[in-house]
């Protein structure tokens, strides 16, 4: 039965409504705070020590996270895609973790663990410093980007099946011979989307990273870091404005290539 025209106009009438006053308007409004002033004053702000600083080390984070990500993920995937082992379900679950949990409590317990009190305290006697530093970051960050990867790559093993991996092994084949040259080709639209939705996660992330961050500019400031810093501490709402719109621009960049991506994979 097909819709009525009436109906069907007025359901794209309220979709299109709802997005403009939950996604456009606000994107506007911070785009005329940001260039309001010119496109000088926007360059001016996002060129301090603190905003370079603070883009250095979100794509540090993003350049640390994604390739750690990437590995793990493809593992975990041909495991849970290719495996029969007891405990498959719990590994399932232990994947889809960081899509449930509060990224504030998983800050909360890379605080517990790796704190001066937690378990592994004892290696800051040592020199080795993980929460409020570095490592903590690209830790909390490695955790809530942990399941795209996963979730990208196993359907695609799924759906491709073994048959042609059991043919290269028939071949006298090696298992990375196999994988170099007949799964990865077979999985690589699946990782590279896999990838793009991790570095989007990455370079957003904000509840973990401030648990775990001391937060001084130029030290451990990320770009959402330095948005919250500038807005509710230094109350310099432009400066918040200009960042937001810095990161939204690396936002869109990742929405376009992953937009791009997903348009190849269809055709193929």
């Amino acid at each position: 039965m097909r819709t009525p025209t009436a109906t069907r106009l007025g359901l794209r009438t309220l979709a299109l409504a709802y997005l403009t006053a939950l996604l456009l308007v606000p994107i506007a409004l911070i785009l005329w705070r940001t260039f309001g002033d010119g496109l000088g004053a926007f360059l001016a702000s996002v060129r301090t020590p603190a905003a370079i600083a603070a883009l250095n080390l979100s794509l540090l984070i993003v350049a640390i996270a994604v390739p750690l990500n990437v590995v793990f993920g493809v593992v975990t995937a041909l495991a849970l895609a290719r495996g029969r082992f007891r405990g498959r379900g719990v590994v399932q679950a232990v994947v889809d973790l960081p899509f449930a949990v509060s990224p504030i409590v998983v800050g909360v317990s890379l605080i517990l663990l790796w704190g001066a009190g937690g378990w592994f305290g004892g290696l800051e006697g040592h020199g080795v410093k993980v929460i409020f530093g570095l490592p903590g970051m690209v830790i909390a960050t490695i955790f809530v980007t942990l399941p795209f990867v996963v979730r990208e790559v196993e359907p695609v093993l799924h759906e491709i099946g073994t048959e042609q991996e059991q043919a290269a092994t028939t071949l006298g084949a090696s298992a990375w011979q196999t994988f170099w040259r007949v799964t990865l080709p077979a999985i690589r639209w699946g990782l590279t989307y896999g990838m793009v939705l991790t570095v989007a996660r990455a370079l957003g992330e904000f509840g973990a990273v401030i648990m775990v961050s001391s937060g001084f500019p130029g030290v451990s400031q990320t770009l959402t870091l330095l948005v919250h810093s500038r807005y509710i501490d230094d109350h310099n709402t432009y400066g918040a404005y200009a960042a937001a719109t810095l990161l939204m621009g690396l936002a869109v960049v990742v929405l376009l290539f992953m937009t791009l991506l997903d348009r190849k994979r269809s055709t193929r």
